[in-house]
């Protein structure tokens, strides 16, 4: 009766436990929440006032099932200009959330069975959406003691002449790591190597980078422009996470096909969101601000979960994740937080649906009384 594709679908972990948290809140529980995918600032006043612009001219009619004219032109030129990705606007495709770009170009790409190789631990979609499109998920381990970074030698491994895709995500969701320039060209070197091999780019967190650490866009590699896909948005860095405004970049001929798949399933992104997206990508100032406040709360949380010798934070590079080494309690990942949530309403994610056990993401987008609290009541709660 149903697709079995459809029926062999995990439920998202994050948004479970995101929706059991909103459950406690509507009930007046006092949770502390380090399981928010998003961050807790409103969208800023500037892309607010540029949407209720679009609205009072009428600009609520379909646009181009591939995003607005000027909207995508502003991508193209973000790309040259800040990513070193000489891109035109016919090479990109603005869709209805990142989430969306990288379904769509998995199902672009993949022809059925073949291999996608994600670094483990992976953001919880990624295998579903791998599943729908047909392919099969070759997962890539990574280390603690290699920073949860892609070891080029066991890449080369893995590799089979069945691989099509390589998943890149950095800064990484759920490990909060980034890499180098000198660090990506040797991965470069290997997909060089391999003829077939296509590499799917998940940059959403791009901007949100600490210690002066500075971003490469893969694509801006020596011959990767041709052989990469980047998505990104702008849900992470402008707090623009209901907007749902996502884009995919890549080679003309792929750009063009993924075009199809958007022209027969959603039309087109949300008329007003695009006008909003459009004057948030003008911005040079809102992202520095919220950069600079998240990077002092990751401090207050790294700093605070070091006080405990049974837990081990990984200190992020990026994002607003935190990743926590848990296994020194003796409790597995899933129960652990299932437990910290109804004992002490502590909100954060197991990392079993990353692929890593022994660990939980925390979220640091929260305010730094928020974060106090949760570090006391983490506290309570190892005593226990």
């Amino acid at each position: 009766m149903i697709n079995p594709k459809v029926a062999a679908l995990q439920k998202s972990a994050t948004l479970k436990i995101t929706a059991q948290t909103k459950k406690l809140v509507r009930e007046g529980r006092d949770v502390v929440n380090f399981a928010a995918g998003e961050p807790d600032f409103d969208t800023p006043d500037f892309i607010k006032e540029a949407a209720h612009r679009a609205i009072d001219r009428g600009e609520t009619k379909y646009t181009p099932s591939t995003g607005m004219p000027a909207l995508k032109e502003a991508i193209a030129e973000k790309l040259a200009k800040e990513n070193s990705i000489p891109k035109e606007h016919q090479q990109v495709i603005v869709t209805s959330g990142a989430k969306y770009a990288l379904y769509t170009a998995l199902l672009t790409l993949l022809a059925p069975n073949e291999e996608v190789i994600v670094p483990a631990p992976y953001w919880v979609s990624y295998p579903e959406m791998i599943k729908l499109a047909g392919g099969t998920m070759k997962p890539l381990p990574l280390t603690a003691e290699r920073s949860f970074k892609i070891d080029p030698a066991l890449l080369k491994q893995h590799l089979t002449p069945q691989s099509k895709v390589l998943i890149l995500n950095y800064p990484s969701n759920p490990t909060g790591v980034t890499y180098s320039e000198d660090e990506l060209r040797e991965i470069a070197a290997i997909v060089r190597a391999h003829d077939s091999l296509f590499v799917l780019s998940d940059e959403i967190y791009e901007k949100l980078l600490y210690d002066g650490r500075t971003h490469t866009s893969f694509a801006a590699l020596p011959g990767m422009a041709e052989r990469t896909l980047t998505v990104n948005g702008f849900s992470k860095a402008y707090a623009m996470t209901g907007w749902r405004v996502g884009y995919l970049a890549g080679p003309e001929k792929i750009i063009g096909a993924a075009s199809n798949i958007l022209a027969h399933t959603t039309s087109c992104l949300c008329s007003i969101s695009q006008h909003a997206a459009l004057a948030a990508i003008q911005d040079t100032e809102w992202i520095s601000k919220m950069q600079k406040i998240l990077e002092q709360r990751r401090d207050l949380l790294f700093a605070g979960l070091k006080r405990y010798p049974k837990l081990s934070p990984c200190k992020p590079e990026g994002t607003f994740y935190l990743f926590c080494d848990i296994r020194e309690t003796g409790i597995d990942s899933s129960t652990f937080a299932a437990q910290l949530l109804t004992q002490q309403l502590v909100s954060c994610i197991p990392a079993e649906p990353f692929g890593q056990e022994g660990y939980l993401r925390m979220s640091f987008a929260t305010g730094e009384e928020q974060i106090e609290k949760g570090i006391a009541r983490i506290g309570a709660f190892l005593e226990k």
